[in-house]
């Protein structure tokens, strides 16, 4: 038993936290998590919302079986934040809580590619999508002017902290031992 909870103890103090890209809003870093995975990419041209809403459902559905999807938000007025230490790649802070996957369409304009939406999941850290504009193979794209808008899909509820559960459950703990004093 004493050795189980020194194995604990040790893992715990050795433990660390993942690896994350790092961006500066007023010269103070923040970490916006590792950068998102893109799961598919089209050229939709100018359609619409409804055209890339039907995209992504399509995608979802053929990846994931998710048969329903929402759009959440849409902006086209953005920041963007370039990463401390990775060229290229940008994260920007989501108008939802922690949307499951975003799009992000780049304005016509002579591409060279025909590309031109992009769809995210959004993992690494939910409340910024990150992005390594460099991965996408248009050159076009590293300009930030040449994003028209992200739309945000399927926003997930929340999740408790630890620090809240802990907390909840020692309230819980308490009360069940203040009814049981005056049980006896």
């Amino acid at each position: 038993m004493k050795k189980t909870i020194l194995m604990s103890i040790l893992i715990l103090l050795f433990s660390s936290s993942a690896w994350s890209l790092m961006i500066s809003i007023d010269d103070v870093e923040v970490q916006v998590g590792g950068v998102d995975n893109l799961l598919a990419s089209t050229a939709l041209l100018n359609n619409g919302d409804g055209t890339e809403l039907t995209w992504v459902q399509d995608v979802l559905y053929d990846k994931y079986g998710i048969t329903d999807v929402t759009l959440d938000a849409k902006y086209d007025v953005m920041t963007w934040y370039a990463t401390i230490d990775q060229e290229d790649t940008f994260a920007i802070d989501f108008k939802t809580y922690n949307p499951e996957y975003f799009l992000i369409k780049i304005g016509n304009g002579n591409l060279t590619a025909p590309t031109d939406h992009f769809l995210y999941e959004n993992t690494p850290e939910l409340a910024w999508g990150v992005v390594n504009l460099a991965d996408l193979g248009i050159t076009e794209i590293i300009g930030l002017d040449r994003i028209s808008h992200v739309d945000e899909f399927n926003g997930t509820a929340p999740v408790p902290e630890p620090a809240t559960l802990l907390l909840l459950g020692s309230g819980l703990i308490g009360l069940a031992g203040f009814g049981r004093k005056f049980k006896k």
